[in-house]
């Protein structure tokens, strides 16, 4: 007979990546649009620890789109301030409040090219740290080229060439 404990945990091994939110891979990588005076941001995550958990991103509350093992996403962002909150974990994490929040921000130039590295080498955590443009490019050499394909009820999808807004003051 199993003790609740054990019955606990093999049904959290069931749920364990359960998410709301679901990517895609795109293969190749969509065409980078860069209209006059927009931002590119990419979050990269080229690691294959804790693959099934993920990480969902929004830029000043805009969700963008999420990592989950070794992938990254593109998006635009207007010339500003962007303040870009990651939380890791699934759906039973943020049931339990276990999931964990990452912050970051920059302020963006117009043209610019900035590039997020979501860290999740240490286990159950997630630290973020801005990297160079030589730095991206071989974390994109291990990673897929993923796209948010499905949010929550009431939660929109961004969509392809979206400019999300700088933090107005």
């Amino acid at each position: 007979m199993r003790s609740p404990r054990s019955a606990l945990l093999a049904l959290l091994s069931l749920v364990a990546g359960c998410t709301s939110y679901e990517v895609a891979v795109r293969d190749p990588a969509p065409p980078a649009p860069s209209p006059p005076g927009a931002a590119r941001i990419c979050v990269l995550r080229p690691h294959r620890v804790a693959q099934l958990a993920p990480a969902v991103v929004r830029d000043n509350g805009r969700l963008v789109g999420m990592t989950k093992g070794p992938s990254y996403f593109c998006y635009l962002a207007e010339p500003g301030l962007h303040r870009i909150v990651s939380t890791y974990g699934d759906d039973v994490d943020a049931q339990l409040g276990t999931d964990e929040i990452a912050d970051a921000a920059i302020v963006a130039a117009p043209g610019g090219q900035y590039f997020l590295h979501h860290d999740v080498k240490k286990v159950l955590t997630l630290s973020v740290r801005w990297v160079s443009p030589e730095e991206a490019a071989a974390m994109i050499d291990e990673s897929d080229y993923v796209e948010l394909v499905a949010a929550p009820e009431g939660e929109a999808l961004p969509a392809r060439g979206e400019i999300v807004r700088a933090a107005r003051w």
